[in-house]
């Protein structure tokens, strides 16, 4: 290897090394800490923690309370990733052929949400869903509807985060959809428009075959996401009420901080990694081979 590679190689290793140690310091190593602290009994009190092997993993796989947690996580995310994802894929495509000053507004306008403070976010949407002065119960006055109690209610509770979340998350796709879009050759689209395709052709045999890549992306990024909800929840329900908001993050949450079971609630991180891990190993096994990088 000639002396300019070797230079080469070490300035690439250098650009490289912030971001390697934040991910050492901020990733890497806490996994592994939660990974030995889950075979641990420890309240954070004592001075010694009590080593008691797979215990932990033990209770959490005969815990109920867990299942219920880890059920309605999925049904979550199951409630947000797909309504979000085709909401701002029309959006998208509605915004694709925009003036290019216009472009830089929409990103703007639709971006915001994800900019600002998810705490912010939440005490705003918190008075749209108050049960007596609120904006959404106005809105279904008009066409009649009772007010509803929102986030007061076990049965609409969890439908009231779901839309919350696909408001906040719709803007970031769109930018990302438009990027997309504004990727693929123009050329191709002149040549079916040639040919004499409709524009649902153009859309349903060009671009969205080109788009796949970033559909992949979106949907892999939102479920991971969606997963690991919590700072809504904490600040909006704190899992109630009856526990129907109570998902997996504020579920470890409350056995870490409220209980003082960090063992247990580090058997709790554990099992979400693997779980995600083989929720992306499915999702990259089944659509990954579907995807058109060219």
């Amino acid at each position: 290897m000639t002396a300019a590679r070797l230079r080469e190689n070490a300035i690439g290793y250098l650009l490289i090394l912030p971001a390697a140690l934040l991910l050492l310091v901020f990733v890497i190593i806490p996994i592994f800490y939660s990974a030995g602290l889950s075979l641990l009994s420890w309240d954070m009190m004592r001075p010694k923690p009590v080593f008691v092997g797979l215990d932990n993993y033990g209770s959490l796989l005969a815990s109920e309370k867990f299942y219920n947690s880890l059920g309605r996580t999925l049904l979550y995310a199951v409630m947000t990733v797909p309504a979000s994802m085709l909401l701002s894929l029309g959006f998208a495509l509605l915004l694709d052929k925009g003036l290019r000053f216009a472009m830089t507004i929409y990103r703007s306008f639709f971006f915001a949400p994800i900019v600002t403070s998810t705490v912010a976010i939440s005490v705003v949407w918190m008075y749209i869903y108050h049960p007596d002065y609120g904006t959404a119960n106005s809105v279904l006055a008009w066409f009649g509807i009772g007010p509803l109690r929102w986030l007061n209610a076990s049965d609409t509770s969890l439908l009231s985060l779901a839309i919350m979340a696909i408001w906040k998350q719709t803007g970031f796709c769109v930018v990302i959809y438009l990027a997309g879009l504004q990727a693929i050759p123009v050329d191709l689209e002149e040549a079916a428009k040639v040919d004499g395709a409709s524009l649902f052709r153009i859309i349903a045999q060009i671009k969205l075959p080109l788009l796949t890549p970033t559909v992949f992306f979106l949907l892999i990024y939102l479920t991971i996401e969606q997963l690991q909800t919590f700072t809504q929840i904490s600040v909006m329900t704190r899992g109630g009420p009856a526990e129907s908001t109570e998902l997996i993050v504020m579920h470890l949450w409350k056995y870490a901080f409220e209980r003082f079971q960090m063992g247990y609630a580090s058997a709790i991180a554990i099992a979400m990694l693997v779980i995600i891990l083989l929720l992306t190993w499915v999702q990259m096994a089944l659509i990954g081979r579907k995807v058109h990088y060219q």
